[in-house]
């Protein structure tokens, strides 16, 4: 089960990664779309982002629980998740009381929207040091290999 929990960490670490390239590739398309169309470049930045990788964090953390990986990789499995939490709820929430709009923003709102490129920074940290801990203990927990009797 350890090697699942390895599987999965390696999954939500891709996700990550791909969720980097989708910002840039919605970021520099030109002309920008309209505000929500379904067509813009970014929508694959969004959808990995409040769909793909909540529900691959919280597959994660349930196979880390299973594969009994302790409380401390139980926890780092659902970090992710509430790392998106905290951009959609409080970053996005904060960057619109203090004027940002599908049409405009302020200097103030850019100083905390700017805070979700660090906030993606932390997953990625989150999914690194995570994969890392799940691959030793899948080695960790690989019987070593008997002499040969002669």
């Amino acid at each position: 089960m350890r090697k699942v929990f390895f599987g999965f960490t390696v999954i939500m670490f891709i996700s990550v990664i791909a969720q980097f390239y989708f910002a840039t590739f919605g970021a520099f398309e030109r002309p920008a779309p309209a505000f929500g169309a379904e067509d813009a470049a970014i929508m694959p930045h969004i959808l990995n982002g409040t769909m793909v990788l909540p529900i691959l964090s919280i597959l994660t953390t349930i196979v880390a629980a299973v594969a009994k990986a302790g409380g401390r990789l139980i926890l780092l499995s659902i970090t992710p998740l509430l790392l998106i939490v905290v951009q959609l709820f409080v970053i996005f929430e904060i960057a619109g009381l203090l004027g940002a709009t599908t049409d405009s923003t302020s200097t103030a709102s850019l100083v905390v929207l700017g805070f979700h490129a660090l906030d993606g920074v932390a997953i990625l940290w989150a999914s690194v040091v995570l994969m890392k801990k799940a691959r030793d203990l899948t080695k960790a927990a690989a019987p070593a290999p008997q002499a040969a009797v002669a």
